[in-house]
């Protein structure tokens, strides 16, 4: 069984979009929301495993920059980032973070199933 990590630097009304996208995705395996602004320090980081998958979201910039800097916590896992939206992802503020998938709320957040989907049937 395999675990779904969502962590935010902030909790926002964004965030809990997510989060509930995400509580209402089938999946065979565990949700684990990490309380937003926790950094890391979270009881439930200790179910961390390197095959689970963290996904991050950045509600604005500033987010961003906190998420980049916390990079060397979650650099070992298969990130998802979700933005807020999409022009954040043009301004690649994100390099360091290294996702393997990129998604933003107001356009492509259904594809954040799909990607899930795809990489646990290998």
């Amino acid at each position: 069984m395999h675990n779904i990590f969502l962590y935010a630097a902030r909790d926002s009304q964004s965030y809990r979009q997510v989060e509930k996208y995400l509580a209402n995705m089938s999946f065979n395996g565990e949700f684990i929301f990490l309380p937003p602004g926790s950094r890391f320090s979270s009881p439930s980081c200790l179910h961390l495993r390197s095959n689970d998958i963290f996904i991050l979201f950045a509600d604005n910039d500033e987010d961003m920059t906190e998420l980049c800097s916390l990079h060397g916590e979650y650099e070992e896992f298969r990130i998802i980032l979700i933005v807020k939206d999409e022009s954040q992802i043009q301004k690649n503020k994100f390099n360091n973070i290294s996702p393997r998938f990129i998604a933003s709320l107001d356009s492509n957040i259904d594809d954040v199933s799909k990607y899930i989907h795809s990489v646990f049937k290998k």
